[in-house]
């Protein structure tokens, strides 16, 4: 199947110099870190463990590590189940890789047995409680928050039955205007309002709602009215002293507040009551829905048609309403094999010529929905860039200063908040059609402003940019979005946490491609999201050194600098490297003599054919 990848001109060219190649010695591991730190959860709840690290002078790593646990059982992946109840530990190691042993001495035997850097290792607790029987509801703490930009607090939960004895249970977690992880500890995001923190029962039967309120600066947390639970179970329940009041109902809650359904398929919703004094009530609600039908007891059955839809919960005039956006079942659209090719190939040349089977170009609000049409009847895939990657669309002097405006982006992506775009959107990621979205090109180049920067260094943080990944997953639920830039360029210690895939792009500068390859995936199993990789077909090749910049012996001149382009057997090599190990694989970009020059037409054959034969992967996070 055919893969365009609609960008903005400009995305994926790159003004900033690239880094130098990455060191022969493997780096230093000076701490690793697990989380989450401690976590309750029920029997047979399965818990995802993940492992940082940081060199000596606090650079992110992402090395392999061995998974053990004191109880239940832990997959390789990090991820945690227990029949059985108490604490346990779990353990996070550092293994040595080959290279590793690369500067060890020598044996007589003529092995290397000792390790060139020490393991580390760390270890969280996690407490395995009881599924609960007679549970009426349940309890996050505390019930309101203030919560500063960029600034985290710990939410807390528990359940109470119909005695009134509160009781330890385990719970998913969701939020609105920030994230939150398996632990309940709550990043707030740029947008400043009232949002929401949502625990759900494992059952999926009951939840509870926590507001949070984001401000600008120097918001003041609120004191938790129940403390984090202490990771050693308590013997017995002990009964609440003060059961909560009965009070009159001040809203309806509905949960999930937005839920994605195969057409044709159910999906269970649940309300709940919020009282005066912010207790959660059972209430008895009326539910009606649109795209399909929902019994009294909230079991929704979607429609055939594809779109977004809602589901309304009503008690005494008070209603919530949650988000359906109805899709054809994943993977209906029969995608196989991985999408390759050369970005702009559709505006500069016409059409997606074979072998490839990737493209770029910009959609706009007035002709998306027509692209996705053309690409379901032409076979082939998209991954859209929908506000572009050009600078001076988002930028406005703020404070004196040259730097990206988010109201500009924001006011961009507005304009393809409608139903026929959102209900295009959603049939075609159901379909595979649409692979994903970029929201943003190479946020780590700063400046003054020039309209090839952001900003001062600063403007542009993995928080903010997780914050437009949420923004454009509130109007296309269902759409994967990601970011263009190197793995190791832009706040490597940090990690995005909403933002579904990278995409890093290679040239010879950086190295070894294979460690390029390594490093960039090894980020991703780190942070949970997914890479695509990239080839600077046309200035990553070797750098001329005459200084006369004809680039004798490489692929040609580059299009700036004393940069050269990659010859065809360089194409072959980095492409059969990096095109089988990230969810697609394009070049930056379409050029028409580079292109047809005989030598790279069959490289380009060989690497369209050895992607075309492996499994389609997703490009959204783990």
């Amino acid at each position: 199947m055919l893969t365009i990848l609609l960008l903005a001109a400009c995305a994926g060219e790159s003004t900033a110099p690239d880094g130098s190649a990455p060191p022969d010695a493997p780096p230093e591991v000076a701490s690793l870190r697990v989380t989450p730190r401690t976590i309750t959860i029920e029997t047979n709840q399965p818990i995802v463990f993940r492992s940082a690290a940081e060199t000596p002078s606090g650079d992110s790593l992402a090395p392999p590590v061995a998974w053990n646990a004191s109880g239940g059982s832990i997959n390789p992946d990090g991820t945690f189940t227990s029949d059985s109840v108490g604490t346990f530990m779990v353990i996070a190691a550092t293994r040595p890789r080959a290279r590793d042993f690369a500067d060890a001495p020598v044996a007589r035997d003529g092995s290397r047995r000792l390790p060139l850097r020490e393991p580390r290792a760390d270890t969280s607790l996690v407490r395995v409680v009881p599924r609960p029987g007679n549970l009426l509801r349940l309890a996050v703490s505390p019930d309101t928050a203030t919560v500063a930009r960029g600034a985290t607090r710990t939410f807390t939960v528990m359940g109470r039955n119909g005695t009134g004895v509160l009781r330890p249970v385990g719970v998913t977690w969701e939020a609105t205007g920030g994230v939150i992880d398996p632990a309940g500890v709550y990043t707030a995001g740029e947008s400043i309002g009232t949002h929401r923190v949502i625990a759900t029962s494992v059952s999926r039967t009951l939840a509870d709602t926590a507001i949070v309120v984001i401000v600008p600066t120097g918001g003041t947390p609120d004191p938790d009215s129940i403390p984090q639970p202490d990771p050693t179970p308590d013997p017995d329940p002990i009964p609440d002293p003060d059961p909560a009041p009965t009070s009159t109902l001040a809203r309806v809650v509905l949960t999930p507040a937005v839920a994605n359904v195969a057409t044709g398929r159910t999906a269970q919703f649940a309300a709940y009551g919020r009282s005066t004094v912010g207790d959660s009530l059972p209430v008895a609600v009326t539910f009606s829905a649109t795209g399909g039908s929902v019994t009294s007891a909230g079991l929704y059955t979607a429609g055939s048609q594809a779109g977004s839809f809602k589901v309304i919960a009503t008690s005494n005039g008070i209603s919530d309403t949650s988000v359906v956006t109805l899709v054809r079942a994943l993977g209906s659209g029969g995608r196989t094999g991985l999408p390759f090719g050369p970005s702009q190939q559709l505006g500069r040349s016409g059409g997606v010529v074979a072998p490839f089977s990737m493209s770029s170009d910009a959609a706009d609000a007035v002709n998306i929905v027509s692209r996705i049409n053309a690409a379901r009847a032409g076979n082939y895939t998209l991954m859209l860039s929908m506000t572009g990657g050009k600078h001076e669309r988002y930028m406005s002097t703020i404070g004196g200063v040259q730097q990206f405006d988010e109201a500009k982006w924001r006011a961009k992506m507005d304009t393809y908040n409608t139903p026929a775009i959102k209900a295009a959107m959603a049939q075609g990621v159901a379909d595979g059609i649409i692979i994903g979205n970029l929201v943003m090109d190479e946020p780590h180049v700063s400046g003054g402003g020039d309209g090839n920067t952001w900003g001062p260094r600063g403007t542009m943080t993995k928080l903010r940019v997780d914050g437009m990944c949420s923004y454009v997953k509130q109007i296309f639920p269902t759409l994967p979005t990601g970011v263009f830039h190197q793995h190791d360029t832009f706040e490597p210690n940090k990690s995005y946490k909403v933002c579904d895939f990278m995409t890093v792009q290679y040239n010879h500068r950086r190295g070894s491609v294979t460690a390029f390859r390594d490093e960039a995936l090894a980020l991703g199993r780190r942070d949970g999201h997914a890479i695509m990789f990239s080839l600077n077909i046309l200035n990553g090749g070797v750098q001329d050194k005459d200084g006369n910049v004809d680039c004798a012996g490489t692929g040609g001149r580059g299009t700036f600098g004393i940069n050269c382009r990659m010859t065809a057997a360089q194409v072959r090599e980095f492409g059969m490297v990096l095109g089988p190990a990230g969810c697609g694989l394009f070049m930056w970009r379409y050029d028409p003599e580079f292109v047809s020059d005989p030598e790279n037409q069959r490289a380009f054959r060989d690497i369209g054919g050895r992607l075309a034969t492996l499994p389609a992967k997703s490009c959204t996070r783990s």
